[in-house]
């Protein structure tokens, strides 16, 4: 849904909305241009303009979940197709990236509450392995689902990663803008870079190199992992990039 691709659609039908008066349109299309519109304007900008940031993104895209399904009730066929799309990136709901919405300021204190009377539950054990909600049984309790539903002893994990100290979850949400350690904690999320086409980019490189030199699996998983490795190393064409020493 945040591709550049869709992104120059949705511009190019606002524009061709706007100056709609400058030429012949039929009402077919026109009812139909008025429909994305709507949708872009309604329900799309603000998780647009948000899917940048670390912290707002998780809470966002999940009320972005439940607005295309409250859209039914204005336009069925794109809530369908909205939901349908959305629903092929859910893996970013994990416990460890949801933790991220204790610093959103739109998520109110009692959700954060629970998020954190989450952070030391015992998790939910389905034979011997952590359970976890399908796509399909998410989709159809979105209604029901907050996002502290989605935080478990694993989320904690993430302050690990980042040596984010976390004594601040021992004190009231209410507290919390006024605590030195999740103020410091904020400033290091606020920092995170969000890129939003990764996949894409896989896909890209799978594409370039898949049965290019081998088509046996082992070795096209070596190859990938040295093309990726290489371009971390050699990220440009300048010369002084290109003198450093490839080490393997």
């Amino acid at each position: 849904m945040h591709q550049a691709r869709w992104m120059a659609r949705a511009i190019y039908s606002l524009k061709i909305s706007l100056l709609s008066a400058q030429f012949k349109i039929t009402s077919k299309d026109k009812a139909a241009l008025i429909d994305v519109c709507l949708f872009i304007v309604i329900s799309f900008v603000k998780p647009w303009l948000q899917c940048t940031s670390a912290i707002k993104s998780p809470y966002q895209d999940l009320c972005f979940l439940k607005s295309m399904k409250s859209y039914e009730k204005i336009d069925e066929t794109i809530s369908k197709a909205a939901l349908q799309k959305i629903t092929h990136h859910l893996w970013y709901l994990t416990d460890e990236v949801s933790i991220l919405s204790l610093f959103d300021d739109d998520v109110d204190q009692e959700t954060k509450v629970k998020m954190v009377q989450n952070l030391t539950k015992e998790e939910e054990i389905t034979h011997g392995k952590r359970y976890i909600p399908s796509k399909e049984e998410l989709c159809g309790s979105l209604y029901e689902k907050s996002i502290s539903d989605f935080i478990s002893l694993k989320s904690k994990s993430l302050f690990n990663r980042l040596k984010i100290e976390d004594s601040f979850l021992h004190e009231c949400p209410t507290l919390w803008s006024n605590n030195a350690s999740f103020q410091e904690a904020r400033k290091k999320i606020s920092a995170l870079r969000v890129v939003n086409d990764v996949a894409e980019r896989a896909i890209k490189l799978m594409q370039d190199f898949h049965g290019l030199i081998t088509v046996e699996e082992e070795q096209k998983q070596f190859i990938l992992r040295c093309v990726q490795e290489h371009r971390k190393i050699y990220p440009d064409s300048k010369k002084q990039t290109l003198k450093r020493k490839f080490e393997q």
